[in-house]
């Protein structure tokens, strides 16, 4: 009895209280030793278990037409895009380890995330980023954001992947707690998938890949270390699975990050529904004197799990070798009901897969929530008088970091004017016709002031996004970057957000095929711990099946007319024109309705198929302003509209109310167009028309292009 006093003493040290323990020892049917303990409140910790999540994001709808493998089904999410082939994504995020070593955060980020689309056998082809910042005047922001872009980038590199766009955000709530929330997809053929194959007793476990280090591991709080990531290393392991799973030597493969050998352990256990037997003798160290604990609980990247066949265990060794790459038989399947760790022939654990893995028997709890947020109620349309020199609004609004216009940049369509940026970014598939598209969309603000509605907006806007670019949405994922799960006003702004994640996905049939929680991200203000704005990020993916409905959002030609498709409103909630002029950052949502969304989409959608629009652009952050700068800059075109008198013109400019495209149209295709827009009863109304280069609103100039150009090229950073 005085022996489980110190146990259960040392348990509650871990965090596992007598409730749990005692659990523990009815599934073990014996009291549990101290490495044993370890592994569980690792296995139950929050970034592992996803405990104070979970009941939530399972709620989240991850069935479909399409999809092969939703949400909590795998390590990525598997959606079939036609002809064969499926496409593989994932998203993932580093943001602690970026705040403290953001070239080594970012790089492992991208890593982690492409071993787990690797692990279905697909190949990483492509990457979006999501970034959030600080202050963007702060030095340790400047080094953070350099140090973030060139982890990804040099990873990439190594990769020879195709970083295909990001977004990029800064608010104060990120000072000392940036976001690194990275997607990459992948391809493959619908018969090479390495998903659900049959694990079977005998089969031989394998560790692939980097020698085990003891960087990174829970609980070892002295001499912590982030891991470090080698894209040399993780090209090759990725390159060498391409090749076994050509020869059909694989049949699971299971990413080592979060409590790594452990926890694919586990993985294989329960989805074996037998045991497994581990030596841990005959795992490749880097370093002498680790504890069983380093070795089990390593988050020492380039690191995976294979499961083969006996009869294939040669051909393993041999594709290994032909890619330098460090290949251990450790383990195998076997008809036992648990995992056993042996250390020279010793058992030094024994556990029940079933109670460490997440959806299984790991626990899952229901948190308290309330809104405790006052919101004032106040109408700062109404309190605001319309600006007397829009001069200044604009040069005040070109001066915030949110809403420089960077993409142009990396065109140089003036060069080449064939190519076609659009509101989703664009991959084209060798194969067939078909381009795949992708968007990643992630207003905090818009969350902090509504989460509900803020997270349904951000969901539509990237479906609107992908409608604009000629596609089809598919499916989504999502990163849900949050404060302390604890603080019940956090707590309440998650779950919020996944109601509204849930209510848009079902609306917009796009459902969630996979995601992610980072939980206690929080900045310190005045020695104070203090949230981060609640910041979930949708990738939401779809498909051109015509690579001529390939939509564009640049003016190529002088004289094309200029039309706006749904409302302008007397709205300026949640924009940056409130926040950036007048210092009122967290007031409000922007009007948004489901139903005018959709309708809004089916048009755009007949548009392009009928060739009667030249592009097509989303209004977002900043406005119909910033939608119309962002057409004109690829070629150094310019805009002149008139704007209507019923609505307040900074709320015209300015106003981020949704449901609105912004269409340009030849002069030739015009009357079609007002013929089919009249038909479909959606509001519309004409602008203006496309200038050589000039910007004029109401008969005022406002410059020329080039100068707006001139002012980005000086503050952006590549």
């Amino acid at each position: 009895m005085e022996n489980q006093d110190i146990m259960i003493e040392q348990a509650e040290d871990l965090g596992i209280n007598r409730a749990a323990f005692e659990r523990i020892s009815k599934n073990l049917g014996r009291d549990p030793n101290l490495l044993e303990l370890q592994i569980y409140a690792v296995m139950w910790s929050e970034t592992v278990s996803y405990k104070s999540s979970y009941n939530w994001i399972n709620a989240l709808p991850n069935k479909g037409k399409y999809i092969i493998s939703g949400a909590t089904e795998s390590n990525a999410g598997v959606v079939d895009i036609g002809d064969g082939e499926y496409c593989v994504f994932k998203m993932g995020t580093h943001n602690h380890p970026s705040g403290i070593d953001p070239y080594q955060g970012a790089a492992t980020c991208v890593g982690d995330v492409c071993r787990d689309v690797a692990s279905l056998g697909a190949q990483p082809k492509m990457l979006l980023n999501s970034l959030r910042f600080g202050d963007s005047a702060l030095d340790r922001t400047k080094w953070l954001l350099a140090e973030v872009v060139k982890g990804v980038q040099n990873y990439c590199n190594v990769l020879i992947m195709e970083n295909i766009g990001s977004e990029i955000c800064y608010n104060s709530s990120y000072d000392t707690n940036p976001l690194v929330n990275v997607m990459v997809a992948g391809l493959i053929k619908k018969d090479k998938l390495i998903y659900n194959r049959e694990l079977s007793v005998g089969q031989a476990i394998f560790i692939v890949g980097n020698s085990t280090g003891s960087e990174g591991v829970f609980g070892q709080n002295e001499d912590f270390s982030i891991p470090k990531g080698d894209p040399v290393l993780g090209n090759a392991l990725i390159q060498a699975i391409q090749q076994l799973n050509k020869d059909d030597i694989l049949v699971r493969i299971e990413n080592m990050d979060m409590a790594g050998i452990i926890n694919s352990c586990a993985a294989i256990s329960v989805h074996a529904k037998t045991g497994i037997d581990i030596d841990l003798n005959k795992i490749p160290l880097q370093q002498g004197g680790m504890t069983i604990e380093q070795v089990l609980l390593s988050r020492t990247q380039e690191r995976m799990m294979f499961v083969v066949n006996g009869d294939k265990k040669e051909q393993l060794r041999s594709v290994c070798e032909e890619w330098g790459i460090p290949c251990e038989e450790i383990g195998r399947i076997t008809n036992n009901k648990t995992i056993r760790f042996f250390e020279h022939a010793a058992i030094v654990a024994e556990l029940v897969a079933n109670d460490l893995v997440m959806g299984y028997g790991a626990p899952k709890l229901d948190l308290k929530y309330h809104n405790s947020s006052k919101s004032d109620g106040a109408d700062y349309f109404d309190m605001i008088p319309e600006p007397d020199n829009y001069w200044k609004v604009i040069n005040k609004m070109v001066n915030n970091p949110n809403l420089v216009i960077k993409e142009y940049l990396k065109i140089h369509l003036e060069e080449n004017r064939n190519s076609s940026p659009s509101d989703a970014q664009v991959f084209a598939l060798d194969a067939n016709q078909k381009k795949l598209c992708f968007t990643i969309s992630g207003n905090s603000v818009y969350v902090f002031n509504n989460p509900l509605i803020g997270a349904q907006i951000n969901v539509a806007r990237a479906v609107r996004r992908i409608y604009c670019s000629g596609g089809k949405p598919l499916a989504l994922n999502d990163c849900l970057n949050f404060g302390s799960p604890l603080e019940e006003e956090v707590y309440y702004q998650f779950v919020e957000t996944i109601k509204g994640i849930a209510e848009a996905s079902k609306f917009f049939n796009t459902p969630v095929a996979g995601g992610n929680v980072s939980f206690y991200n929080e900045s310190s203000v005045q020695g104070k711990r203090k949230a981060i704005n609640p910041t979930p990020v949708i990738a939401m993916l779809g498909v051109i099946p015509k690579k001529e409905n390939h939509m564009s959002y640049i003016y190529r030609n002088k004289g094309e007319m200029i039309f706006l498709i749904g409302e302008s409103r007397n709205d300026i909630s949640g924009s940056e024109y409130l926040c950036s002029v007048y210092n009122k950052c967290n007031v409000g949502t922007p009007y948004f309705n489901m139903e005018e969304e959709k309708v809004l989409n089916s048009i755009i959608e007949n548009l392009i198929e009928k060739k009667l629009i030249c592009s097509a652009h989303s209004v977002e952050r900043g406005g119909l302003f910033f939608n119309l700068l962002e057409s004109s800059m690829p070629l150094s075109l310019g805009f002149d509209i008139t704007s209507p008198a019923e609505i307040r013109q900074d709320a015209f400019l300015f106003g981020e109310s949704q449901g609105r495209v912004v269409v340009t149209v030849s002069m030739e295709n015009e009357d079609a167009f007002v013929d089919v827009m009249m038909e479909s009863g959606v509001p519309f109304s004409a602008l203006g028309h496309v200038t050589k280069g000039e910007l004029r609103i109401d008969d005022i100039s406002y410059g020329f292009i080039d100068e707006y150009k001139e002012l980005y090229q000086k503050k952006t950073v590549n």
